[in-house]
């Protein structure tokens, strides 16, 4: 486990977090899951084909996994809800979390058959399936947390990763979408009841020098105050370089230092990145007018030498009659 994974785990490990994290995505906002309502499960996702006793296990380790009771007008709902980390793009996302739920639901499964063999109250096919009519499964959802500056390019499900010509064929292929939580896709960063509004804002905003620095003024305040644990996630996920100090004068406990020199090494490299796409964009001008200069003197040569008629030469030169001949004289 590399220390960005273990250091994001260690973040949303926290219940507060991890609940606002659900309510953003789950609910919009809505505080409908309280930290207390949650409890840890184990993030082992394990599997053993049925029938197989030589069969070797499925074994999948999960970043975080939280059984919840959710309590709106509709009812009460329990839910299974597990997150994973990334700081870098994963191409087979989709497929890994796939298999994290699918894993789940055969331990569920298995789990209900298992209180079937005890009680004995099953018979025919219910008894060969290990699992009655009336029996139900509680619902699986993963989130995968995007740690990271600028946007996700890889797949968001299942069909996208597919190779297929005849695209009627997914119609009958089962989809599975990737829940996705990417910064700089955020737009409304006070839908966050913890400190997880503000770092993400801080994320969403290192994308750029003009973001950030848009952003630096009105948020300052609120990135000091970020934790230690936050500050640490930053340093590891963005190489941010803050720091922690305690601020004795205004009697607060530690607050993040550095933000001015984030702020330049991100003006910085935007400025720097500026320039380069400047003079890339400069080449490529100058080649341009490089090759429109050789087609004129070509066809100017062609023209004097005879080979070209000189109504066609203007013509195809692009320039006016007078500016043809003027720069024809000066050839000669």
């Amino acid at each position: 486990m590399g220390k960005p994974n273990i250091i994001t785990k260690r973040y949303m490990q926290d219940s507060a977090r991890f609940a606002d994290i659900c309510n953003f995505f789950l609910y919009n906002g809505q505080q409908i899951i309280k930290p207390d309502d949650l409890v840890e499960r184990d993030v082992t996702e394990l599997a053993l084909p049925k029938g197989h006793e030589s069969a070797e296990a499925v074994e999948k380790i999960r970043d975080i996994l939280k059984g919840c009771c959710v309590k709106t007008a509709n009812g009460v709902t329990y839910l299974i809800i597990g997150i994973e980390n990334q700081n870098d793009t994963h191409y087979a996302m989709v497929v890994r979390n796939m298999l994290y739920d699918a894993l789940n639901y055969s331990s569920q499964v298995g789990a209900v058959a298992k209180q079937h063999r005890k009680k004995k109250d099953v018979t025919g096919a219910e008894f060969l399936s290990g699992f009655a009519k009336e029996d139900k499964l509680v619902p699986v959802i993963t989130l995968t947390i995007y740690w990271n500056t600028g946007s996700w390019d890889g797949a968001r499900s299942l069909h996208e990763l597919l190779d297929v010509s005849d695209r009627n064929i997914l119609n009958y292929v089962s989809d599975y979408k990737l829940n996705l939580i990417v910064p700089e896709e955020i737009e409304d960063f006070n839908k966050f009841e913890t400190e997880l509004g503000p770092l993400l804002e801080f994320i969403n905003s290192a994308a750029s020098g003009k973001k950030f620095t848009n952003a630096f003024e009105t948020k300052r305040t609120r990135w000091e105050s970020l934790s230690n644990e936050a500050i640490d996630l930053l340093n590891i996920c963005l190489d941010a370089k803050l720091e922690i100090e305690k601020d004795l004068e205004k009697g607060v406990g530690n607050v993040c230092k550095g933000l001015e020199e984030f702020w330049e090494m991100v003006r910085a490299e935007a400025e720097k990145q500026g320039l380069e796409e400047g003079r890339l964009a400069g080449l490529e001008k100058g080649r341009e007018e490089g090759r429109e200069e050789g087609i004129l003197l070509t066809l100017l040569q062609l023209v004097r030498d005879g080979l070209l008629d000189l109504s066609v030469g203007i013509e195809r030169s692009g320039i006016s009659e007078a500016e043809f001949i003027e720069k024809l004289k000066q050839l000669a």
